[in-house]
């Protein structure tokens, strides 16, 4: 059976490529930081028609009519929502508040930033998929949780941040560029699968991993500039192993609080399933175009390369864990076995 589930693992390591060209970029901005000097105007430039594209993209790739028709129970999607935006935060205020005075400041920000994100689409529809769990539930759950992400995330951010370091808050340019850079795009993209469903689809295929490569650049970036202002290299190796531990606690205390409290609100099987890797799993493409658009808003504030590690390492553990539970809970599934409380 370990076998079996370590095949899995870097079976599913291999379908997310994503993850690895990842570290690829992290390790080119440690060797190559200075392949942007004097460019960074224009690498933001690039990276805010990135994030048009990356939203764009999830507009065409919306299925309202499955939104529809899966938005009972609607317990279901309290829940998973609960769990994204009120249960997660609070379990990370327990974990990270004792690690105040250890954990630097951009690295609080980072395991804050994850404790509001939105739970993963692509990642979370197809293991709920694989490990027989209601995909269409898990498409509503996922589309609503990022939907209510992208309107409430960035405006609430920035009010704390204007709070919390007695700043002048931008609330106007970050709705605009909330409006232009998020709204639009989607809308632009739903318009466009209504009215052109197939050409959409056929386009989706060929530039489905173009929202990926924008993300690697928008990594690049930030984590470059952040080497050549120094501050990267106050990270010693001992921090980034805590910060990887804590990730590494983090999902594991959420996806056993969510698999034990997915049972008392009366759900079939194939909904727990859906709901457990809805509520426990967190969103990197939707996340890095939120922070990128929330710390351009207020510059100077934190790191954007540090404040990203906490996310980066927590999406990498949760495809190590996803894809243990998705073979094993398909294994039982086969054998006729209901999937253990």
């Amino acid at each position: 059976m370990d076998s079996i589930h370590t095949i899995a693992m870097f079976q599913e390591l291999k379908k997310n490529r994503f993850t690895l060209w990842l570290l690829c970029a992290v390790g080119l901005a440690i060797t190559w930081p200075s392949a942007l000097d004097g460019s960074y105007q224009v690498a933001e430039f690039i990276s805010k028609i990135g994030i048009w594209v990356i939203f764009f993209f999830l507009g065409t790739s919306l299925t309202t009519k499955e939104i529809k028709n899966s938005y009972r129970p609607k317990r279901l999607h309290a829940f998973v929502l609960s769990w994204n935006f009120l249960l997660f935060p609070v379990i990370v205020a327990l974990v990270v508040f004792p690690l105040t005075y250890f954990l630097s400041e951009s690295l609080r920000l980072g395991f804050w930033l994850l404790a509001v994100l939105p739970t993963t689409v692509f990642s979370a529809v197809t293991f709920s998929t694989n490990s027989g769990g209601n995909s269409s539930n898990a498409i509503c759950a996922s589309v609503l949780s990022n939907l209510i992400a992208v309107l409430l995330v960035p405006p609430v951010a920035v009010a704390y941040f204007a709070l919390e370091y007695d700043l002048i808050a931008p609330l106007w340019q970050l709705l605009s560029e909330l409006f232009l850079l998020i709204l639009i795009p989607l809308l632009f993209g739903q318009i466009l699968r209504k009215f052109f469903p197939i050409r959409t689809i056929e386009l989706s295929k060929y530039t489905q991993g173009l929202g990926n490569w924008v993300i690697v650049f928008i990594v690049y970036t930030a984590f470059s500039k952040s080497i050549r202002s120094g501050f990267f290299e106050q990270l010693t190796t001992n921090l980034m192993l805590a910060v990887f531990l804590v990730a590494a606690g983090l999902l594991l205390i959420v996806s056993l609080l969510v698999r034990v409290s997915s049972n008392w609100i009366g759900l079939a099987r194939d909904q727990r399933i859906s709901v457990f890797f809805c509520s426990s799993q967190k969103s990197l493409a939707t996340g890095i175009p939120l922070a990128t658009l929330i710390f351009n808003s207020m510059p100077g504030i934190a790191d954007m390369a540090t404040v990203l590690i906490p996310l980066m390492c927590y999406h990498l553990l949760q495809l190590i864990l996803a894809g243990i539970l998705s073979t094993s809970w398909a294994l039982r599934i086969d054998l006729d076995s209901d999937v253990p409380a």
